[in-house]
């Protein structure tokens, strides 16, 4: 197919992730970056080759533009996607894909409305670790999926980011920030979720600032929960277990495992797009797959089945291929406003006292075809 054109909003800190690798996808083509910052976008685009440095709104009256990449602060992620929509673009989000539901079912009716296509990230869910968990999954070596095990937890950005404030703002926190990579990947491997318990604290009003010379610098205000934990319900009858933190120093926990009726799953890290799972068995079986398989009794490394090299770019591609195909994209509107409805009834959760039903739906998303390491990605 002809590539997908590309215009990208927003050149800071998660730009490389998108573009260092995307030479494996030559079916997207970067045709233009944009961003306030004209000497930060004039240099970023000099960097990666790409031939227009603009202003966002030259951006979104690019005809060459089809698809933008949306990469502002997640308080803009809304506001952008519903103008680019108003171009006639299709829209790709960095996550979350909106702060509220509001928001996110404004930029639905407007994306139907216009006939373009909508999603957000994050893309991990179609990397070879989480895509060969998924085969193990649906290839039944550990029976059926009971229970998940899920966490992100560290101490908080404020050491390393350039730009802190807004993480620590309402519509961001940890579970807006870190929770979309274990819920996306869960409603990846068991479907869409049904309800959500929790309880989502934060330690302190204040923290201090960083500097780069290791002092600080007046406080942080904290206006968002710092640590959350809770439960989801899941319509296939699975449960998992999730705790997202900036208030955890260190800590031993696992990021992802799935437990079934005959056996566990270690996955990789949810924030990667490679890695091996870790299986162990409950007893050994006779299924045929396309890898050496682990025996049972003890935790052995799968082998991958899926091309390993993608990065975020890889997200681009399979939006591209569904937007050429006439699919909806496994990232896709209804997908990524489901995976928001369930990152926000944490805290809802946490404020109410009580279980929060989930009112949307969603179809799991289509696993990827197993490519060899020298093979093309596929999307079909």
């Amino acid at each position: 197919m002809d590539p997908i054109r590309v215009g990208i909003i927003g050149v800071g800190n998660v730009l490389n992730q998108y573009l260092d690798k995307i030479g494996v996808h030559p079916d997207v083509e970067i045709v233009a970056l944009a961003d306030v910052n004209a000497e930060a976008v004039a240099k970023r685009a000099a960097e990666y080759s790409v031939p227009k440095a603009l202003t966002p709104d030259e951006l979104l009256a690019d005809p060459a533009v089809e698809l933008v990449l949306n990469l502002t602060p997640p308080n803009l992620h809304a506001p952008v996607t519903l103008q680019a929509i108003s171009a006639g673009k299709h829209v790709l989000s960095e996550k979350p894909f909106a702060t509220s539901l509001e928001e996110a079912r404004q930029i639905l009716d407007a994306a139907r409305a216009a006939g373009v296509k909508v999603g957000s990230a994050p893309t991990t869910f179609l990397g070879s670790g989480m895509q060969t968990s998924r085969k193990l999954i649906d290839d039944g070596w550990i029976g059926r999926p009971v229970a998940v095990f899920g966490s992100f937890a560290n101490r908080g950005y404020e050491h390393w980011h350039p730009n802190i404030d807004p993480f620590y703002s309402p519509g961001a926190g940890p579970m807006l920030d870190i929770g979309p990579y274990l819920v996306t990947n869960l409603v990846n491997f068991l479907g869409p979720a049904k309800r959500v318990s929790a309880s989502a604290p934060r330690s302190s009003e204040t923290r201090p600032r960083p500097t780069a010379d290791g002092g600080y610098d007046g406080v942080i205000d904290i206006k968002t929960p710092t640590h959350v934990t809770g439960s989801i319900d899941f319509e296939s009858g699975a449960t998992a277990t999730l705790i997202v933190s900036w208030d955890v120093w260190n800590h031993h926990l696992p990021h992802l495992e799935i437990y079934g009726t005959s056996g566990s799953i270690a996955a990789p890290d949810p924030d990667h797009f490679s890695g091996a799972p870790i299986l162990r068995r409950g007893e050994p079986r006779d299924l045929a797959l396309d890898m050496t398989p682990p025996g049972g009794g003890d935790w052995r490394e799968t082998a991958i089945t899926h091309r390993d090299d993608a990065y975020r770019g890889i997200g681009l591609a399979e939006f591209g291929h569904a937007i050429r195909n006439g699919l909806e994209p496994r990232t896709g509107g209804a997908f990524a406003y489901h995976v928001l409805e369930v990152l926000l009834a944490f805290e809802k959760s946490s404020e109410l006292g009580r279980h929060i039903e989930i009112e949307s739906t969603c179809e799991r998303p289509r696993p990827l075809p197993s490519v060899g390491p020298h093979e093309p990605y596929r999307f079909d």
